[in-house]
This record gives C-alpha cells, structure tokens and sequence, in this order.
C-alpha cells in the first residue's frame, strides 16, 4: 500500500502478539499458546497510534495507563488494517486521550490462521469477536485487567465482516464498563437470503481446485465489488491481501457470512451507532434497516451515508460524496469518544 501517514506529535508502531511473547513483556507466559487454541489463529498483528506531547517520550506502556481510553478498529474480508488508512491517527490527534489500535484480524494480512482451511466457529463474525477479545485478555487490555490503574472506556470499530462481529461482543462482564461499538457497514445477513446465497455460493467457488487456474482473473472484479468506490490505495491493499491468503481462509470466511446463524440478541443495542452507504452491493440497505428496527434500534443510531461498501474511503478517484463521508465518520468517533469519556468520568 503506497501511501504512509505521518502526523507531527503521533507515533505510530505495529506488533504482533509472538513478538511481545518472546521479549517477556507479557505477564503470561502462556498466552500465546492459549491464544492458539482459543482462536485458532497462528498470531495477531497490530498498529498502535498515540498522541505524544511534544518535548517528551511515551512510551506506548505509558499511553496506555494514562489513556482516558482504546479504540480498536477491526476490518472486513480480505482486508488489513491500512484499510482504515490514517483515520486512527486521526481520531489519536484529534482526541488525544485515546490509544487506537488497528488490528488485521480474521486470517488477513499478518494474522493468519494455523490451517489453511480454519474452522467456521473461529473464523465467523462471533469467533471474529472472540479473537479479538482474547487478544485484549493476552495484552492486559481486557476490563479486568489487574495492570489497570484507572478505569477506561472502550469504542470497538467495525467494517462489513467486522462491523458483522460487534453484534456478537460479549456483555458478561462487561456490565459496569463503558463502551460503545460502532459499526460501518456491518455485513450482518440474517434477513437477506439473497445475499447468503451469494455470500455462500462465492465462498464455496473459491475453495474448489479449479478457481486457482482464474484466481487473478477474477481478483480485480471481486474487489470492484467489495471496494468500487474507494481509494486507489484501499483497492492495491485488498489485491494484495487476496493474492497473499489462503484459498481456505478466502473461501471459508466469505461462506460463513452468508451461513444461517441466530439473529444477534444483545441488552446492549443502545450502545451501538450503525452507518450503512445507500449503493452498498454487499449489504442491501433494506434489508439492514428491517433487521436493526427487528433488534430494537432507534432513528438516531444509524446514519446513512451516499456511497457504497467503502463510503469512508477517499481519494481523487472516488465520489465526492466519499470525502464527506470520510469527515463524517471522524466526527461520529470524536463524538462516541467524548460521550464514552463523561460516563466514565
């Protein structure tokens, strides 16, 4: 992905969970090994964005402690997470009491699963979720965290497959805390039998032998689909990603989005704000809208943007409406950010 961010004051750095198992700076000596065998992931690998004053040194141990609070961006299929180009940073240097991090998650990028071919209860939108909880537990972000000094709150972000998984967030625990889960184009199906179809008729096409022989032929047409309207950049980084991942992986995840499962039940829905773009191709607007109003969710939850699955991505190349949209999506995160603060204040 060509384009690298810099922001004065902003630092940037990216880890993967093995690495912080070897340099000791875990307390669990064990977690990477637990993390296998709850996720059935081979590893988690991460970008952390925090403001640092200037004229001082923080290190991103100290962000953390003497942060108000996290902000953890999850992809969709056959992202990374540079899908979210600078908008971490962003949010860091706008509210600068907050660590973002911008995880690849799911088999993608430099978290991949240990078979090539991951079991559906790990790599569906729940056992998304689940990984990603378990890699909050492994670092000691988890709520019950002894490490913790000060309470925190929590803003979870999610596009598509893993704005599917926030609806699948566990509460236990979770009861006294303060979160919010923001959802961008959550490719939650359980209304749009259409679209399982689809989902689940690509997915399978995808593992049979014979897609290997028109695999980059149909790489291009398949991230049209996924990303029309976004950035140049968005575009090169799904290409790359599909290009680099497992046939197993690539199929598996996309079959089980459009698998049948269990419509989300959650006490929680007034946590959530949802924003769906009106020309989406993989998450129909309808059907969306019945679902949410099926799960209790009010008018002012859900936001409609004009513009497609990657409404919030922008450069030269994409609708005008995009650039908005992008402005839009920063002001909804300040502002959950600043809401989330008071209640823990």
């Amino acid at each position: 992905m060509a384009n690298q961010y810099t922001y004065s004051n902003i630092v940037s750095k990216y880890y993967l969970l093995s690495q912080l198992v070897r340099e000791k700076q875990l307390t669990d000596p064990y977690a990477l090994q637990k993390f296998y065998q709850q996720t059935g992931l081979a590893d988690l690998y991460w970008q952390t964005s925090y403001y640092e004053p200037p004229g001082t040194t923080l290190t991103l141990s100290e962000a953390v402690k003497q942060a108000e609070g996290y902000v953890i961006f999850m992809h969709g299929w056959d992202g990374s997470h540079r899908i979210w180009e600078d908008l971490p940073m962003l949010l860091a240097l706008k509210h600068r009491q907050v660590v973002c991090f911008a995880l690849d998650v799911n088999g993608f990028g430099r978290s991949p699963f240990l078979s090539d071919l991951p079991k559906p209860e790990h790599c569906s939108p729940a056992g998304l979720m689940t990984a990603v909880e378990r890699w909050m537990n492994a670092i000691n972000l988890w709520p019950t965290s002894p490490e913790r000094e000060k309470r925190p709150f929590y803003l979870f972000v999610g596009h598509s497959m893993g704005g599917a998984a926030l609806f699948y967030k566990t509460e236990v625990g979770w009861h006294n805390e303060a979160y919010g889960l923001y959802a961008l184009a959550p490719a939650l199906l359980c209304n749009d039998t259409q679209r399982q179809t689809f989902y689940k008729t690509l997915g399978m096409g995808i593992r049979l032998p014979s897609f290997t022989a028109v695999k980059n032929m149909l790489a291009p047409r398949i991230i049209d689909i996924l990303a029309a309207g976004s950035s140049a950049a968005v575009k090169e980084e799904h290409l790359n990603v599909f290009s680099q991942t497992p046939f197993g992986t690539l199929a598996q995840t996309f079959y089980v989005m459009g698998a049948t499962y269990s419509k989300p039940q959650r006490t929680d829905i007034g946590r959530f704000l949802i924003t769906l773009g009106h020309k989406d191709r993989l998450v129909g607007l309808t059907f969306m809208l019945e679902l949410l109003d099926e799960l209790n969710f009010r008018s002012e939850q859900i936001h409609l943007a004009l513009g497609d699955h990657y409404f919030f991505s922008y450069d030269r190349t994409s609708p005008v409406s995009h650039k908005h949209n992008r402005q839009m999506v920063l002001d909804d995160l300040l502002a959950l950010c600043q809401r989330l603060g008071r209640e823990i204040h």
